[in-house]
């Protein structure tokens, strides 16, 4: 399974008919609640519509709360700005950073793909992952707008208000620095798994649809804290870290939250759920 690639579209992302919860949690602690939901970034038309209970949260709460700030990814300056952060401007290219093995392997791909390899010679590390698994998807026809797209444009039609756990910057300085320190490893990986993200993302979405979270967890998470320590860290760990003081600030606010964050970052040992778990707080899985 791609698991790196996973990561990348999830972080940045099958469950049987058996199981019959959702990938929302109720978060209580004496009479204080909101709710927790897990998302994933990028979907297919076929997976819509939404699990209702996503819907009927929505409905019922007072503030949805994001990763960061939905409406500010699509503007055109701070495309622009990633662009800028997955090239490399200092003289280097990714020659320079990969082994002759892995570029050849870069140029194999570009070459099926039908595409110059120039595309990717000045691309970061991150860069190269990310146009490699936009490729894929599109060839998967995962290409529509993610759970937090739809419920964020969702709450802009109803004037229900917005909030982001991380600004902007923080948001596309993690997406950037992805592959740092790791650069060989981690291109030559992406593309070992390329021919896999559809068959991987198709049972993380059926997954993150029925509520499975230990299919969730083998899918997303195995492994990767020992293979991609550096990765696991700074996506996932530190951003949970950071996240919690102001998920908990939430439980002294009149009104009640729903919070949406990437599936990845609800599992696991360093997960939100097991942190609010583990500092008392009550947890159901809804339906």
């Amino acid at each position: 399974m791609n698991k790196l690639a996973l990561w990348i579209s999830g972080a940045l992302l099958s469950f049987g008919v058996a199981h019959a919860e959702t990938s929302v949690w109720q978060i209580e602690k004496g009479k204080d609640r909101l709710y927790l939901g897990g998302t994933i970034h990028v979907l297919s038309s076929s997976d819509l519509p939404l699990p209702a209970t996503f819907h009927r949260i929505f409905d019922n709460t007072d503030v949805l709360v994001l990763e960061t700030d939905v409406s500010q990814l699509t503007l055109p300056e701070n495309s622009m700005r990633l662009l800028g952060m997955l090239t490399y401007s200092d003289g280097r290219s990714l020659r320079d950073v990969v082994s002759a093995e892995t570029f050849g392997k870069l140029q194999a791909f570009a070459s099926a793909e039908g595409v110059p390899i120039t595309m990717f010679e000045r691309l970061t590390p991150a860069g190269v992952a990310l146009t490699v698994l936009s490729i894929e998807l599109a060839k998967a026809g995962i290409q529509h707008e993610g759970v937090d797209t739809i419920f964020h444009n969702q709450a802009q039609a109803r004037g229900k208000p917005v909030q982001g756990l991380e600004s902007i910057d923080d948001h596309l300085q993690f997406v950037a620095n992805m592959g740092e320190g790791v650069e060989d490893q981690f291109v030559s990986q992406t593309l070992d798994d390329a021919h896999k993200t559809r068959e991987g993302i198709r049972t993380i979405i059926d997954a993150w649809r029925s509520g499975d979270v230990k299919a969730l967890e083998e899918a997303v998470l195995d492994g990767m804290p020992t293979d991609y320590p550096k990765l696991y860290q700074e996506l996932l760990v530190q951003r949970n870290n950071n996240w919690m003081p102001q998920i908990l600030d939430m439980f002294d606010t009149p009104e009640q939250e729903f919070v949406l964050v990437g599936a990845a970052h609800l599992l696991g040992p360093d997960g939100l759920l097991k942190q609010l778990q583990v500092k008392g707080y009550r947890i159901r899985q809804l339906e």
